[in-house]
């Protein structure tokens, strides 16, 4: 047999011998196609008697790996990585909802989470929005038929925590399933599946992720709920990047750490904020400890608050340009201390009214506690505030 060509050499020599020892972390796995040996193996992968890879955007090892993560993490059967947080709903809502259902849904839901269920009304979905706070008033909401509740542990940006075991318990009781965003507290601070959820999403771009430098979501449960839309993510093309999941498994060894650093300076901070005469208003559960939130929360309150100055745009512009280190970022749970403005961020898609009705203003502001010493995030907040 001749030697291969040049053009043939260039394409086909560069292959590696698989070594017989680990790498010490996990490597990407960065291969669209995957080789089959033959038609039967072809088979036996499809229908899970072999392990192994159909398609990259069907998932590969990486995704494999942070999923089971996430499922450990949660105390779940099974979990799916999606292409961000709201990847995860958008693929939980169309396996769940169905014409002419009916979803009812917290009413200070994350501005995209709302919006999203308007979006399916053009399909025929009905939601109706609630005060999950008011037990009462879920109760009643479910008493007309409905295939879901969906609810956060802590709501965003209000920073109020919700009473999963209370909320699941109403829900089975009227036949629906609970779907929990639980993103703002990660399962660091709480698991919902343990409270009775059937389902919990995370945008794991926060402070799963915890550097601002992906964007992945997740959603873990039960291997029945999570197995057709794992099918579904695959058709839709809803499934996540290698590279994002391989940093997802690389980001959550430091997770533990993260947040309880971030949550014990978040105390700190609250408290601090809550005597400062220019703040009107802060909202943190560690202020006034209730058994919902010790009974939904563990390990701390979380890295999140949220607090209120004077409603004046310009005011709030002067307090934002005085800062030095804390930056404004239209996100939450990376490393370093920052504010967002939901009025004009993660809100902005609601009416005045809406935002209003949710007690969001020009001088409600939310702050994500980082790694920083909290001392130095005070005095910062203090140069801020000393504008208004």
């Amino acid at each position: 047999m001749s030697e291969p060509s040049f053009a043939t050499k260039a394409v086909r020599d560069g292959i590696a011998t698989a070594p017989v020892n680990s790498p010490a972390v996990l490597p990407i796995f960065a291969s669209a196609g995957w080789v089959f040996r033959s038609l039967d193996e072809v088979d036996a992968i499809y229908e899970g008697r072999l392990p192994g890879t159909v398609y990259g955007g069907s998932g590969v090892p990486n995704h494999e790996a942070f999923e089971a993560l996430i499922a450990s993490l949660h105390g779940a059967q099974a979990a799916l990585a999606t292409a961000a947080g709201m990847s995860a709903f958008t693929v939980a809502l169309l396996h769940l909802a169905a014409a002419k259902q009916r979803i009812v849904a917290a009413h200070d839901l994350y501005g995209n989470t709302t919006k999203l269920l308007v979006d399916l009304e053009r399909f025929g979905v009905i939601h109706e929005l609630v005060d999950i706070a008011d037990l009462d008033a879920v109760r009643g909401a479910l008493r007309s038929p409905a295939a879901l509740l969906i609810a956060e542990s802590i709501s965003n940006p209000r920073i109020r925590v919700a009473d999963l075991a209370e909320l699941a318990r109403a829900s089975h009781d009227a036949g629906a399933l609970l779907l929990v965003d639980n993103s703002l507290a990660s399962p660091y601070h709480c698991r919902p599946l343990e409270l009775g959820a059937d389902l919990t999403i995370e945008s794991a771009t926060k402070f799963l992720g915890g550097h601002y430098d992906l964007v992945l979501g997740c959603i873990a449960g039960s291997r029945s709920l999570i197995e057709p839309m794992r099918a579904l993510a695959s058709r839709t093309g809803l499934v996540a990047s290698v590279h994002e999941v391989w940093m997802g498994v690389r980001s959550i060894a430091t997770l533990e750490l993260r947040m309880a650093r971030s949550s014990h300076s978040a105390l700190a901070i609250a408290r601090w904020l809550a005597a400062h005469p220019k703040v009107s208003a802060v909202h943190y559960p560690g202020l006034d400890v209730t058994a919902q939130a010790t009974h939904t929360l563990r390990n701390g309150f979380g890295p999140m608050l949220s607090f209120e100055v004077v409603a004046n745009r310009d005011a709030v512009n002067r307090m934002l340009a005085a800062l030095q280190a804390v930056r404004l970022v239209l996100s939450f749970g990376g490393a370093q201390t920052t504010l967002s403005h939901p009025a004009t961020s993660s809100h902005r898609g609601l009416s005045p009214q809406a935002r209003a009705a949710l007690g969001i203003h020009e001088g409600f502001l939310r702050l994500s506690t980082g790694l920083e010493d909290p001392a130095d995030t005070i005095a910062d907040l203090e140069r801020g505030l000393s504008a208004l």
